[in-house]
């Protein structure tokens, strides 16, 4: 079962730059922590909420009503508390929906129960950034608002380049994972890019 949403999350989304611009956006972004069948611990789950607008003015649209070249990359900064003091891990991941029809749609994100009890995650981490990117280039980006700062934010954007690479392949789409087959009626379908697909 889903644990209590934190006040801390809250906030930390409730304070953060949210706003649809133009024909995509993001409107809400929420973290928590459930259990998956395959496994006796917790799975940090990342909930992105995108809404989708009708727009007769793209030509790269096949129906002004869908979308079919969006990308939703998530990055996460989270603080891990060691014998040396406090370190941070980085990571990073991408989801590519095959098509969204106008409306709202929530695409997920998890870092499995291993990272969760090894870096003793809770219902948040210190900082996230989410871009929509479409085949044009990045056209929506909104952060946590410990990355409002600029320069804060350039800090963590190049220790995501430098750093998040060797956590690759840990923070996984939702179609990778035991919750493939959750939310019913409210995942979306997704390219593949050929990584092997985690069997509940």
């Amino acid at each position: 079962m889903p644990s209590q949403f934190s006040i801390y999350s809250f906030l930390l989304i409730l304070c953060s730059p949210f706003f649809v611009e133009g024909s995509v956006g993001v409107r809400d972004i929420e973290f928590d922590r459930l259990n998956g069948n395959s496994s006796s611990a917790d799975w940090l789950e990342c909930t992105i909420e995108v809404e989708v607008g009708r727009d007769s003015q793209d030509p790269t649209r096949k129906n002004p009503s869908y979308l079919d070249d969006l990308v939703v990359k998530l990055m996460l900064g989270v603080e891990v508390e060691s014998e040396s003091g406090k370190t941070f891990e980085f990571f990073r991941s991408e989801a590519s929906p095959v098509s969204l029809k106008e409306g709202r749609h929530y695409i997920r994100f998890y870092l499995p129960p291993e990272i969760v009890e090894r870096d003793r995650v809770r219902n948040e981490v210190h900082s996230f950034l989410v871009q929509l990117v479409r085949s044009g280039g990045p056209v929506f980006e909104t952060f946590s608002r410990q990355l409002e700062r600029p320069q804060v934010k350039d800090s963590f954007l190049k220790r995501i380049d430098e750093e998040s690479s060797r956590n690759d392949g840990i923070l996984l789409p939702q179609f990778k994972t035991p919750f493939s087959d959750a939310y019913s009626g409210q995942t979306p379908s997704y390219r593949d890019l050929g990584t092997p697909v985690l069997v509940p």
